[in-house]
């Protein structure tokens, strides 16, 4: 049996979304059953990871759950702006 390779017709899109080096970190929404989590995500291709989330949850609201995750994200993007920001070396266990 062998196999027959079969070549692509047209060439795959471009990623839409980019990487900002100056700006690594973003917030995320993400839509749940039981109401908004708005996650700080590092999205660098060496250390991509979720730094922390806040959540606006139906039975406790928080109505500064975005707000709050934007100023963590702004903070954390200012650390790496100014190169005070030093990641960890961690061994990875699979």
């Amino acid at each position: 049996m062998s196999a027959e390779i079969i070549g692509i017709k047209r060439k795959p899109r471009a990623l839409r979304k980019t990487f900002q080096p100056s700006a690594p970190y973003v917030v995320e929404r993400e839509d749940e059953e039981r109401g908004i989590r708005y996650m700080v995500v590092d999205q660098r291709p060496d250390s991509y990871r979720e730094v922390c989330a806040t959540m606006d949850w139906e039975e406790s609201p928080d109505p500064w759950a975005k707000w709050n995750a934007e100023q963590i994200a702004q903070g954390l993007n200012m650390l790496v702006a100014y190169g005070l920001e030093t990641l960890p070396k961690v061994k990875e266990d699979f």
